[in-house]
């Protein structure tokens, strides 16, 4: 491999000599999800350390120098089997120490700002705290970076082909090592030929899946694709087998089936624990050895298919005998196990719905990149998305139609049927959290308006403001004690 540029950092002894088996050891660091000044820094990964590896660390401007006091965090590219160091920060308004950084137990990092840009953590301003997984720190209009916990070297053997922070020939958008594990298990499933299930929640990409094991099983057949929810009740046995002319009813054309026509290739059946358990047991057969009748013939076809099922459903949906003749499963992970690839995949979605829309490019695009702030950022990642990719899309073109300027803002509450904000998430109105429950979660949450609001089941921050405000609560915070 080619040495790094002359402006690349070389990995610290930290990540050169980890405790144990390589890959074995996790530790906790941060994720860059915005830079301002380097764009390409998106779910580049800056390893602090485990507890016993306590030393603090900077992050700042520049690189090292021969006289500096503490080691400097520097960015990589986790890949595979490799962290491959990227550019130095280099945006301007950082301080060359804008922050000191030291691991203090398993799960909680010090960070103290000691350069001229403000911190915010998880949207509330600190000058020195503890964060934990899943904490947001933005470092002035400069940077937006998530705590995470990840083991020292990335497992798995797929390569990177594609370039980093974008889609992946196969569509899938992710840096993060639920991202790779995934490629990892369609790399390997895929050119096997045991039946694969899927398991996910909707809009955590279960089709994509469905399609790379297609694509890299280099099966000469086609994949045919079909929603089994659709398949009517009375004729699942004629869409999936097929049928003679004439048969059940005079007039029907003859058909091959779902099955016959996915011969030598692959059969998908999305929504797959939604067929009936009696139509699901009819598959026993045709799972086992690929033989079928179809409707009103006597002789007995084979297909040389594989299975691909996905369902959002637990395995308690589906037949003990049909789920026993999958092979192999995967386990799709939802947003809020990656959230590092949250801003990936708002830049990626972005891109795509601008595609056609040359004004929105110009509007909302510089250089090719979208148009983002660090609030904005923060929000998207810090959001919980039920419905996964297909709800950060719906909030994303909600965020377009309502930004007026040439950047993205956060969309303002949909208004309830009587033009008024909309309630909390939980389903009670704001009138019902009084100013006990206020108080309790603020002192259960260190004074956090951003942890509070959540704990609450609030809708966003702002409403959480607008109740203290109703209640005449002020705000005070004792920063690192979390």
């Amino acid at each position: 491999m080619a040495s790094p540029p002359d402006d690349l950092e070389t990995e610290p002894e930290l990540v050169a000599h980890p405790t144990g088996p390589a890959g074995a050891q996790n530790l906790l660091g941060l994720v860059i999800l915005w830079n301002a000044g380097n764009p390409e820094h998106a779910g580049a990964w800056l390893a602090v350390g485990a507890a016993e590896q306590s030393k603090a660390r900077v992050l700042g401007r520049g690189n090292s120098r021969t006289d500096d006091d503490y080691a400097r965090l520097f960015p990589v590219h986790q890949l595979p089997g490799l962290n491959q160091p990227v550019a130095r920060l280099q945006n301007r308004s950082l301080s060359r120490v804008q922050l000191r950084v030291r691991c203090v137990t398993n799960s909680a990092l010090a960070v103290e700002n000691v350069g001229r840009c403000g911190l915010w953590v998880n949207g509330d301003a600190v000058q020195e705290t503890l964060v934990r997984a899943g904490d947001v720190l933005e470092i002035g209009a400069q940077l937006t970076l998530l705590c995470t916990e990840r083991p020292f070297r990335l497992g798995g053997i797929p390569v990177a082909n594609h370039a980093f922070g974008v889609s992946d020939e196969h569509g899938f958008v992710g840096e993060s090592p639920a991202a790779w594990w995934l490629r990892s298990e369609c790399a390997s499933m895929a050119p096997r030929d045991g039946h694969v299930i899927v398991f996910g929640a909707t809009g955590t990409g279960k089709e994509l899946v469905a399609a790379s094991l297609h694509a890299m099983s280099r099966r000469p057949g086609p994949l045919v694709a079909r929603n089994a929810a659709t398949l009517p009740e009375s004729l699942v046995d004629a869409e999936l087998f097929g049928n003679v002319k004439g048969y059940p009813n005079p007039g029907m054309p003859d058909r091959s089936g779902l099955v016959g026509a996915a011969d030598r290739g692959t059969l998908f059946l999305d929504e797959f624990a939604d067929l009936p358990l009696e139509a699901q047991a009819h598959l026993l057969r045709v799972l086992d050895a690929g033989e079928y009748h179809r409707l009103g013939e006597a002789q007995a076809r084979r297909s040389h298919f594989r299975l691909i099922a996905a369902t959002n459903r637990a395995e308690s949906a589906l037949r003990a005998d049909v789920l026993a003749r999958f092979d192999f499963r995967i386990e799709v992970p939802a947003l809020s196990g990656r959230r590092e690839d949250i801003p990936l995949l708002a830049r990626h979605l972005l891109h795509a719905m601008s595609e056609n829309d040359p004004g929105m490019r110009a509007r909302l695009f510089e250089d090719g990149i979208p148009r983002l702030t660090p609030p904005f950022v923060r929000q998207l990642t810090l959001r919980n998305y039920p419905s996964n990719v297909r709800e950060l899309r719906h909030l994303l073109w909600s965020a377009v139609r309502q930004s007026p300027g040439d950047t993205l803002e956060w969309p303002r509450e949909r208004p309830g049927p009587s033009g008024a904000p909309s309630p909390p998430s939980s389903g009670a109105g704001l009138e019902a959290v009084g100013a006990e429950e206020l108080r309790t979660a603020l002192e259960a949450n260190n004074g956090s308006i951003e942890k509070s609001w959540r704990a609450l089941g609030l809708s966003s921050r702002y409403v959480m403001i607008r109740l203290l405000r109703k209640h005449g609560i002020s705000v005070t915070k004792q920063f690192g004690k979390r």
